[in-house]
């Protein structure tokens, strides 16, 4: 079994994924599944025409990526494409993109039945779930999958993103594309893997109920305007209708899920706007009745954290294949000028082995508790080892 990663800067669509490709060939057999992330700029016609052609037994899933990517070969900015892939004769490996006009929840359950009837293992539960959807719904997406396959297997992954915030994404595999819709890659993997799921931020003394919430508008907080609160905890005023992203990716709001070990963990919620009615735009679902906790981080914690989270997966007491990471692209763009420093913590992390990961506009990951989660400002990993 192995893992390599490839990837190109080049700007042309049709010669950036020839050049992947053939830089891939150069490392790996035959894939078993091939992962792609790309920037907004890249043809996805002829990235998916390209793949399917050069890889015609292999599945694939792409989803799109925020102002580059990371593999052990370093942080990439701007632009470019990454080619992650995996060769296991024993394992299996099914992928899937569903769009409709049904519910998300029936959109999330055919989706993980597609991809595993694609696996070849009808009616065999994946050891792991990699799931690309387009930002929105992703809570609903993760129930419906869990409706299928229990709440026991692990989902790890990133809403697709674009470079800024303008609807952009993108994901596709050999089937199908679309901007609205939910990817799904289903690993039988022969190795031993392991997973990890944070968010590196600490809770403040602020706190306060969500009153009221409409979709993914928090509107009130004890009820009072919710605007008016954060702007208050945070010590700044916004403009209505205009981002906030970069102002509050050290300071979101979190969902207390439980304690290891008598510490406290979180699951995040990134405010994107102040919105006409004074409320919150967020990036994940608010439950009304919930308790959030005004939180903090620092760029030295968005830093050094991603090499913590791979290191959480057991990765040094175990030996590594490879892996896949996915990094928050709040808070990448947050320390963008130190990425080379974050890219270098994960190599370390990961003994030198390959990985991949993109930027994305929401992370899912698996709790040590064994709840699988929606999260902003979060990072997500997994680690193959062998035996």
């Amino acid at each position: 079994m192995d893992i390599a990663t490839s990837f190109s800067v080049l700007n042309n669509s049709h010669d950036a994924i020839v050049d992947a490709i053939n830089k891939l060939d150069e490392k790996i057999a035959p894939p078993s599944l091939l992962l792609l992330y790309f920037s907004e700029n890249y043809d996805y016609d002829v990235l998916q025409l390209i793949l399917t052609k050069r890889y015609p037994n292999t599945p694939f899933l792409a989803c799109s990526s925020c102002q580059g990517f990371m593999t052990e070969e370093g942080y990439i900015n701007g632009q470019g494409i990454a080619l992650w892939a995996i060769n296991d004769i024993v394992g299996a490996y099914g992928t899937s993109i569903v769009s409709s006009n049904s519910s998300i929840f029936n959109i999330a359950r055919q989706a993980i039945l597609k991809a595993i009837n694609n696996s070849g293992r009808l009616g065999e539960a994946p050891t792991l779930i990699l799931l690309h959807a387009t930002p929105g719904y992703e809570e609903e997406v993760i129930r419906g999958i869990e409706d299928v396959v229990g709440k026991n297997i692990a989902i790890i992954g990133g809403s697709a993103a674009d470079d800024h915030v303008q609807g952009k994404w993108q994901i596709f595999n050999q089937e199908q594309q679309t901007q609205q819709g939910i990817g799904i890659a289903v690993f039988y993997p022969n190795c031993e893997v392991s997973f990890s799921f944070h968010s590196g931020y600490a809770a403040t003394s602020y706190s306060a109920i969500a009153t009221k919430v409409q979709g993914r508008e928090l509107i009130e907080l004890d009820y009072q305007p919710a605007a008016d609160i954060y702007q208050k905890w945070i010590k700044q005023s916004f403009d209505a209708n205009s981002s906030i992203i970069n102002e509050s990716s050290l300071n979101p709001l979190g969902r207390l899920v439980g304690e290891i070990h008598d510490l406290p963990y979180f699951k995040l919620a990134h405010p994107l706007m102040v919105t006409k009615t004074n409320g919150l735009k967020m990036f994940a679902s608010i439950i009304e009745g919930e308790r959030l906790y005004f939180m903090t981080g620092t760029d030295e914690r968005l830093i050094t954290r991603a090499g913590r989270v791979v290191t959480a997966t057991n990765g040094i007491k175990l030996d590594p294949i490879g892996g896949l990471t996915i990094y928050c692209a709040g808070c990448m763009l947050k320390v963008q000028k130190r990425m080379k420093e974050v890219a270098l913590f994960v190599k370390i992390a990961m003994h030198d082995k390959p990985f991949v990961c993109p930027f994305t506009f929401g992370e899912q990951g698996q709790f040590v508790t064994g709840e699988n989660a929606h999260g902003n400002l979060m990072i997500s990993a997994v680690v193959f080892h062998r035996d």
